[in-house]
């Protein structure tokens, strides 16, 4: 049944109070392997998100479907569940005029086929396996208080893993592109991470002690993900972050924005509103290094009695979070370096890449050596031990060059001085 006539059915099974979230998704993901097509999968698929009011209890449920044993659950559920769960409908007549999700409109596919005329071009290159997936989604939310809105978005992302053979040698190298309508210039980011894998063929071991390092967008995008707790007022309130009583205090250095902007339909993750119905707006979490927000789903602000940031994702989380871009292009932060790594990759060592209590960072990183301003080679795999407080308060630069390589998360690449890197 659709939305309406699961709401009539509600009220006659005494439910008043009901919210209903309409995720709709159509995907196509295409993969090959040196031209050879392995994948071409299509799927368009719907599911719900249903919460009720029911005797002064909030239940909740998910579901593929709008059937009447849905409601007769929440029914079971209100009765059988001690809970004290805090929540609450948006009390809004707003209405916004009805997004669906596109129909997929793959860019041609034979611009993909191009890893053969690559490898000929790169003898070194055995093997090119590059995934595309283009995304198509809505959100449609309706509640029995005349809230009915829905927004949508387009999402593309471009995967790209070569291998070169040196000698006896063979080296792995990978890229992730994510874009929205725009574009992606498939031979252009294919032919740049052919060349940094050949680069990863010569290393040289480093020695143990402090450098200056250049942190790339793969490298902080993927940091800032894994540091998108630390804001959240539910780790806050249970003591599980490091910046428990930093709102506004100085924590970073100056040159230091982070910003969250789920309104921007240039970026991956754009949405007007969050999953609870909260409108999404523009804001800075750190503003020149001082903390100037936590970040709020209805829960955490009913029982501070302060109003959603709009991070109501399921758990706390963000869409679009980025380090604001300086002036200057990553080369010229390269080219001022005479002696420093750019880091391009991390992995966890231990299982923890970011200690949340302690704010503590240690990783294995992987990356090239800078020599008066030119990267010469690769370093053999080294550790980075240092905080997050450290990290973005020994900022010397930040660059022009934002790119998203998280489907949440964007950086521009950043000079850092004074890092501890321990050599294995």
């Amino acid at each position: 049944m659709n939305i309406e006539e699961f709401i009539t059915l509600a009220k006659k099974k005494k439910i008043n109070q009901l919210q209903i979230v309409e995720f709709q998704k159509n995907s196509l993901e295409v993969k090959y392997l040196n031209d050879c097509q392995k994948k071409y999968e299509q799927s368009n698929n719907i599911s719900y998100e249903v919460k009720a009011k029911i005797a002064e209890k909030y239940v909740k449920t998910t579901c593929d479907y709008l059937e009447e044993e849905i409601l007769d659950l929440l029914l079971l559920k209100s009765k059988n569940i001690e809970s004290n769960y805090e929540d609450y409908f948006i009390e809004s007549n707003e209405k916004t005029k009805l997004e669906q999700a596109e129909e997929i409109e793959i860019e041609d596919l034979k611009q993909l086929q191009i890893t053969e005329q690559l490898k000929k071009k790169y003898p070194k290159v055995t093997d090119i396996e590059i995934i595309y997936e283009v995304e198509n989604s809505s959100k449609h939310i309706i509640n029995t208080n005349g809230l009915d809105i829905s927004t949508a978005k387009t999402r593309k992302l471009f995967y790209v893993e070569v291998s070169v053979k040196e000698k006896k040698k063979i080296v792995t190298n990978n890229d992730t592109v994510y874009k929205t309508k725009e574009r992606i210039n498939f031979k252009e980011v294919m032919e740049q991470t052919i060349q940094d894998a050949l680069k990863l063929t010569k290393e040289r071991k480093l020695k143990t002690g402090e450098y200056t390092i250049i942190l790339s967008p793969t490298f902080l995008s993927k940091m800032l993900k894994e540091a998108v707790p630390l804001f959240s007022k539910e780790e806050i309130r249970k003591k599980l972050s490091c910046l428990i009583e930093k709102e506004n205090k100085k924590i970073f250095s100056e040159k230091l924005t982070i910003i969250e902007d789920p309104t921007n339909p240039s970026y991956p993750a754009y949405t007007q509103f969050d999953d609870e119905g909260t409108k999404t707006s523009y804001k800075e979490l750190i503003k020149k290094g001082v903390l100037k927000t936590y970040l709020y789903n209805n829960r955490e602000a009913l029982l501070e009695k302060k109003a959603s940031t709009g991070n109501g994702y399921g758990n706390i989380s963000v869409a679009n979070l980025y380090i604001k871009p300086g002036k200057h292009k990553k080369e010229e932060l390269i080219q001022k370096q005479k002696n420093a790594l750019y880091i391009t990759k991390y992995q966890e060592t231990g299982g923890i890449t970011l200690n949340p209590t302690t704010g503590g960072i240690s990783v294995q990183i992987y990356g090239y050596i800078i020599e008066n301003g030119k990267i010469t080679s690769a370093f053999e795999p080294c550790i980075l031990t240092t905080s997050i407080f450290a990290l973005f308060t020994n900022i010397v630069e930040i660059a022009n060059n934002l790119e998203f390589k998280s489907a949440i998360t964007g950086s521009p690449t950043i000079s850092v001085e004074k890092m501890s890197i321990s050599s294995n």
